[in-house]
């Protein structure tokens, strides 16, 4: 995982935006990669730092949410579908690639089949706390229609890759360092 990891961050230094949705999109499905490490990561590496805030925002928008939410958003319907075709078998049989086995899965479900399952996905999504496919995995399993998932998924996303993206170019010193 250091080197993926390492890889994630060189790429991002040298082909930017680019490395930025391919690094989202592997850490929407390979759960043992950090999932701030590539937002942050591209905070870090991509936007000046001796930018001015607007500056470092509209940059932060272009090269890191734009790319990174849609990334999230195309990677989330690979745990949609296992979840979704795969069922608790597949969810099981891949419980050590995806970080997380059936029984998280029904608590996810249980969480998302309410009134405000949209929101819930949204809040999840926004902040980096649950594991994305697991989030995506819960939402497949109880069969979420597509349309509602895709929104919801997205509108989650833009505020994680923006908050972590403004942490990364502030913080870039410290991340520097953890990095390391």
């Amino acid at each position: 995982m250091a080197q993926l990891a390492h890889w994630l961050l060189e790429s991002i230094r040298e082909h930017g935006a680019s490395s930025v949705f391919i690094g989202v999109l592997i850490e929407s499905v390979i759960v043992p990669i950090p999932s701030p490490l590539v937002i942050m990561g591209a905070g870090a590496i991509l936007i000046d730092p001796g930018a001015s805030g607007p500056s470092a925002l509209r940059d932060v928008l272009v090269r890191i949410v734009l790319p990174g939410s849609i990334a999230s958003t195309l990677g989330a319907f690979i745990g949609y579908g296992i979840g979704f075709w795969g069922g608790k078998p597949l969810i099981e049989r891949c419980r050590g690639y995806l970080g997380f086995g059936w029984e998280d899965v029904a608590r996810m479900e249980q969480r998302l089949a309410g009134r405000h399952s949209g929101l819930m996905i949204l809040m999840l999504r926004a902040l980096p706390i649950v594991p994305l496919s697991l989030i995506s995995a819960g939402a497949g399993v109880i069969r979420w229609s597509v349309g509602p998932f895709t929104l919801w998924t997205w509108l989650g996303s833009v505020p994680r890759c923006l908050g972590l993206g403004m942490l990364g170019w502030a913080m870039r010193d410290a991340y520097d360092g953890l990095a390391h």
